[in-house]
């Protein structure tokens, strides 16, 4: 059977289409240990840095030693990744999405995927993980 300039343009555009619908896999994220406690290990991946004004927006995962649960699914949790967005003048920060998974680094199943991108923003604790993360996403530059 002879391919015909229509079908290659066809065959194309389904395999471009169909790569656009592949989710982009956290195996690929540069993931860089910021610190641990008895708890968490915290990363992030400063290639997904990106600034707007006084807001900075950076990847991070909370690598859980001991597994917690969710508290609508009483499923497993032992990761969360999620996208956060941090005011650096103001020393706050909110999440804008973040997934939880059953294991750890972001492997085995997706236990919830949350969407938040209306979330108030909240104070950073000194000494939390979220202070950490500003402390990357926030230097000066």
């Amino acid at each position: 059977m002879t391919t015909t300039p229509i079908m290659k343009k066809i065959s194309a555009f389904t395999l471009v289409a169909a790569l656009a619908l592949v989710p982009l896999s956290n195996s690929f994220a540069a993931w860089k240990e910021l610190g641990a406690n008895e708890v968490i290990i915290v990363y992030v991946d400063t290639d997904t840095i990106s600034s707007s004004g006084e807001k900075a927006q950076i990847m991070s995962m909370l690598d859980f030693k001991k597994p917690g649960m969710n508290p609508n699914t009483k499923e497993a949790v032992s990761s969360i990744i999620g996208l956060n967005e941090y005011n650096c003048p103001a020393v706050s920060y909110r999440p804008i999405e973040y997934k939880e998974f059953s294991e750890n680094k972001g492997a085995g199943k997706l236990v919830s995927d949350n969407k938040t991108p209306d979330s108030v923003f909240e104070p950073v604790v000194s000494g939390s993980w979220a202070a950490g993360v500003f402390n990357v996403v926030c230097q000066p530059k």
